[in-house]
């Protein structure tokens, strides 16, 4: 290994022989044959129990003792390159050792072994991740994504263009999507753009899961979606989203999709509603009518 690359990885510090490594405290650079120095080991040792004794829901203890979870975390060690990717986010390189939830099991269960959910963190930004969490402050405030969702036909367009500014906002909205990829006119769903509806559905799940890997730089973001899944709700609330149901009743939507030549059977509409209220079971949601100004 390059000299250049010993001080990009340990900041300067002579690389320790191959019986030793750099000991895992934040901040310490002194080597050790163990995990932890013998100024940090008890230390450590001491904080490990705290937090173990913290934990004392058993379904968790089990998953992280479980060899599942000992082989993705191993995995994803390995795909960040045992780098701390907050600090990597702000240009910081520095070790780490820890495979951190982004969506808590508690919230979301289903995301244990998901690997989207999954990063890479040293000590200090895990400490600091659970601290907020404790305090009720893992939130973002950088980046503001407002997520508007609702019946076809409920305004949810209408909404977003009132309230959005067209020059420095970015706008997802699924329909607009599909017609740049097929350049069929809104709402036509024949050949090509009907099959175009899974690929945009992919890239928005793709899109979620980046930004609650904060991995773009943006003012505001708006996400216009008919309805969430459960995991998207949780992943998008991960990262303190603004959640906007548009009111319409339901005969008034089904009226305008059929005034404007579009067929989309009862079932449907059905779904979409059992989907809004599953979310709302999550969520704040604020409601707003199509032609509502939104307050910031």
């Amino acid at each position: 290994m390059s000299d250049m690359l010993v001080s990009f990885l340990f900041g300067g510090e002579t690389m320790p022989s191959k019986s030793d490594s750099v000991c895992a405290y934040p901040g310490c650079s002194r080597t050790t044959s163990n995990r932890y120095c013998e100024l940090h080991i008890d230390t450590t040792k001491q904080k490990h129990k705290e937090y173990d004794r913290e934990r004392t829901d058993q379904q968790e203890v089990s998953f992280y003792n479980s060899k599942q979870w000992k082989d993705v975390r191993a995995t994803v060690l390995q795909r960040d390159f045992y780098l701390c990717q907050q600090c990597k986010r702000q240009g910081i390189t520095t070790f780490g050792n820890i495979v951190h939830h982004i969506v808590e099991l508690k919230d979301d269960w289903s995301l244990r072994l998901d690997m989207n959910n999954l990063e890479t963190v040293c000590s200090a930004c895990h400490n600091q991740e659970h601290t907020k969490t404790k305090k009720g402050l893992n939130t973002s405030t950088k980046n503001q994504v407002i997520v508007v969702v609702g019946l076809p036909g409920s305004g949810k367009s209408t909404f977003v263009d009132i309230n959005c500014d067209r020059d420095k906002d970015i706008v997802i909205d699924m329909d607009e999507l599909i017609v740049t990829m097929t350049n069929k006119p809104l709402h036509d769903r024949t050949l090509n753009a009907y099959d175009a509806v899974d690929m945009a559905n992919d890239m928005i799940r793709a899109l979620i899961d980046n930004l609650t890997l904060l991995k773009y730089k943006f003012r505001r973001i708006w996400l216009i979606r008919s309805s969430l899944s459960t995991s998207e709700s949780n992943k998008l609330k991960s990262i303190n989203c603004r959640f906007v149901h548009i009111l319409r009743q339901r005969n008034l939507c089904e009226h305008t999709v059929s005034v404007a030549g579009r067929t989309i059977p009862s079932n449907v509409f059905t779904q979409i509603e059992d989907n809004i209220n599953k979310m709302k079971q999550i969520l704040k949601v604020e409601e707003y009518k199509g032609y509502d100004k939104m307050k910031f």
